[in-house]
């Protein structure tokens, strides 16, 4: 098999396995029907009883309507999404670990590369749809709770949206490679939660610009949050390419020793 003939093998078998996973639908649920839930909570909380959650809710959604709903929608996706993304990596690549099923990989026609080249494409395709779907179904929310009709700052703030939410999904690409080393999603999944602590620390420190899975976050928070520049984002890109490419030198030298 040629090594195109290989990928396309990988991804029709890998894709079933993909569309019948449990906890990829629990996830796709929770990221788009749960992410504009929580915005209109938010925005509802400004004029709740409690006032201390009325002033943080102010904070993230400032004079509320479309602005706010989607002001709410960039925070919370930057670390609910970060999380929500790195279960899924964490569980794709590291399912067959955990039930021993990595073994019937040395039996099959394809090469591991191509097995691992095709799940990184599955998840991409994934992490796209989910975006999208997520700001289309902001956006429907939105007519709801302000009443000025779709306009060109709507296109901005959906863009907005997609771009942190795209750039969530990357950070959550390590997951792929630790999940890979350590064999198994569990070790994924305590990554990424380190990886949301380590963002907290790298704000309160003032470094958060600089840090890679703080960068979109702050940016999605707005100037009040701190600035954030081009470059500091574009640190963040850098992210899923090295784990990308980690991750396919990993699976090319996936031996079954300690299985």
């Amino acid at each position: 098999m040629t090594p195109s003939e290989q990928v396309r093998a990988a991804l029709a078998v890998e894709w079933v396995k993909f569309r019948r996973a449990r906890p990829v639908w629990v996830t796709t649920v929770l990221l788009t029907t749960g992410v504009v839930a929580m915005c209109v909570l938010t925005l509802r909380s400004v004029h709740g009883a409690d006032a201390a959650m009325a002033g943080k809710a102010q904070a993230i959604v400032g004079d509320g309507g479309r602005a706010g709903l989607f002001a709410a929608a960039d925070t919370i996706v930057s670390v609910g999404g970060l999380l929500g993304f790195g279960v899924v990596v964490g569980w794709v690549f590291g399912r067959e670990f955990t039930d021993g099923a990595i073994s019937g990989l040395w039996a099959a026609p394809v090469s591991r590369p191509a097995v691992a080249g095709a799940k990184l494409l599955i998840l991409l395709t994934w992490s796209v749809a989910v975006s999208v779907a997520t700001g289309a179904a902001l956006a429907v929310a939105g007519t709801f709770v302000d009443d000025d009709p779709l306009d060109p700052g709507t296109t901005a703030l959906v863009g907005k949206f997609l771009a942190v939410a795209l750039l969530t999904a990357g950070l959550a690409v390590p997951c792929a490679w630790v999940a890979t080393v350590a064999r198994g999603y569990l070790p994924a999944i305590g990554t990424i939660i380190a990886g949301v602590i380590a963002a907290q620390m790298a704000v309160m420190t003032g470094a958060g610009g600089w840090f890679p899975f703080s960068a979109p976050g702050l940016w999605a928070a707005g100037p009040q949050a701190g600035p954030v520049n081009a470059p500091q984002l574009a640190l963040a890109l850098t992210v899923p390419v090295v784990s990308a490419g980690l991750t396919l030198w990993s699976w090319r030298r996936l031996s079954l020793v300690h299985q």
